[in-house]
Order: C-alpha cells, then sequence, then structure tokens
C-alpha cells in the first residue's frame, strides 16, 4: 500500500517534465516567430552557466546553474532560451542592450558584457531580485559566433 503513492508522485513527476518541456517548446518557437527582426540570428546549443548572487544586508547568497542555452539575437536584444541540465526547458531572459525596445518581450537592461577568445560574459540585475546580480557566461564558442556577439554588442557602446 506504502508504494503506490510513491509510484504516482514519480509517474506525476514524470508528466509534468514531459508537459512542461512541449509547453516551453511552444513558447519559445511562438516568441521567436512574433520577435525575430530580418537580421536577426538564431544560435543554438550554447554551453554555459548562470551565476546568482544577492547581497543583502543580512544575507548573501549565491546560486549556481550549468544550462545549454538557444539564443535569438536581433539589433537591440537578445532573447536567451536556458535549459537547465540541458533538458529541462526555464523560462525566457530578455535583455535589451539599447535603448530602443521595440521587439522585445518585458526586457531587462544588460548592463556589462565581457568578450574572450572563445566565451562570452553577460551581467545584468534583475528587476524582480533586490540587490541580486546574475552572470550568464557562454562557453565553447566558434570564432563565427564570437563575432555575431562583437557585432552585435559593439554596436551599443
Amino acid at each position: 500500500m506504502l508504494e503506490i503513492p510513491f509510484f504516482y508522485f514519480f509517474g506525476a513527476a514524470f508528466i509534468f517534465f514531459v508537459v512542461s518541456g512541449v509547453f516551453f517548446f511552444f513558447q519559445k518557437s511562438k516568441i521567436i516567430k512574433k520577435y525575430k527582426q530580418p537580421n536577426g540570428v538564431i544560435i543554438k546549443n550554447i554551453h554555459g552557466t548562470i551565476v546568482t548572487t544577492v547581497k543583502g544586508t543580512l544575507r548573501y547568497s549565491k546560486s549556481f546553474q550549468w544550462c545549454s542555452l538557444d539564443i535569438l539575437i536581433n539589433h537591440n536584444s537578445m532573447f536567451l532560451f536556458p535549459r537547465s541540465f540541458y533538458i529541462f526547458p526555464r523560462g525566457c531572459i530578455n535583455l535589451r542592450f539599447k535603448l530602443d525596445g521595440s521587439n522585445t518581450k518585458n526586457p531587462t537592461v544588460l548592463n556589462e558584457f565581457t568578450i574572450n577568445t572563445n566565451s562570452v560574459e553577460l551581467i545584468y540585475y534583475p528587476d524582480h531580485m533586490l540587490h541580486a546580480k546574475r552572470n550568464i557566461s557562454l562557453y565553447y564558442l566558434s570564432q563565427e559566433q564570437i563575432l555575431i556577439f562583437e557585432k552585435a554588442l559593439n554596436k551599443q557602446m
């Protein structure tokens, strides 16, 4: 009798992950269809990390997440579609790096970025988290992908 609730729990967890994966897939395709500009570029399967640091007066916390990302880069913003543990999708992150707010969905301002030989680091401060800083590091990028980021990000500086 005790094993039946555990069976239902694991079955419900499996169904939840499948349904959420399908939901985020359709949400991602809807966002790309609606917000992609004619000169927009889509980069798929970028490996990276998301580090969130919260520094308050009485607490300090840091969370670390490995993920794989699909990225849509437009002339004024970029959409990041992270997947935790490389398979579980998360919500979309929209970073705006120009004053032009057209074709954006709840954008957050990209405050800093660093472009290295094979990696890019994006730093922003989420609006919904007080005293928080989020670093998104993208690793193992090809020279072509680095040039796309340089072209998009350095135009705005």
